[in-house]
């Protein structure tokens, strides 16, 4: 696997250019894909996923039906058994609402996954090939810029001091 980079644009311009963020998606990706794969899979996903927004957009949220049914708002003809019933239905709508809204705000690198057919790899997916723990020992009061990596910066700018 090897590391790929999707850079987002928006509106002409590159997403996170105004020190704002998400300008890049990482993902692992098979050794033999190359750009134009990743390209038309970025494109499949972008499509899917602005497809799963729309869709979204379309459906009004339903009023959560509560813990259980209760005979307050239901009239007084009906059964115990029509109450149930009709608060099971009331529950179906809502709880499909709730997982269209997790669908739709998935992020776009799992919308890609999901367009690869499983070959691309979440960036989390895959450990590292070695890792090792550094001990700083007692640093208190000491002022130490630990290096943790920012994804977001990569590469990084010339004024980093890198």
């Amino acid at each position: 696997m090897k590391l790929a980079r999707i850079e987002h644009w928006k509106c002409g311009e590159p997403v996170g250019w105004k020190n704002t963020s998400g300008s890049s998606t990482y993902v692992w990706v098979p050794d033999d894909m190359t750009e134009d794969e990743l390209d038309n899979l970025s494109e499949a996903a972008r499509k899917a996923y602005l497809a799963v927004e729309e869709e979204f957009k379309k459906i009004s949220p339903p009023y959560p039906p509560g813990y259980g049914a209760s005979v307050e708002h239901y009239p007084d003809a009906w059964t115990v058994a029509q109450i149930k019933a009709d608060h099971s239905a009331k529950e179906k709508v809502y709880y499909q609402y709730q997982d269209k809204a997790a669908l739709a705000r998935k992020p776009f690198s799992w919308h890609l996954q999901q367009a690869s057919g499983g070959t691309i790899k979440l960036f989390w997916e895959i450990e590292p090939a070695i890792s090792t723990e550094l001990h700083w020992g007692h640093q208190h009061g000491t002022t130490i810029e630990y290096g943790a990596t920012q994804f977001g910066d990569y590469p990084p700018d010339e004024d980093d001091g890198l």
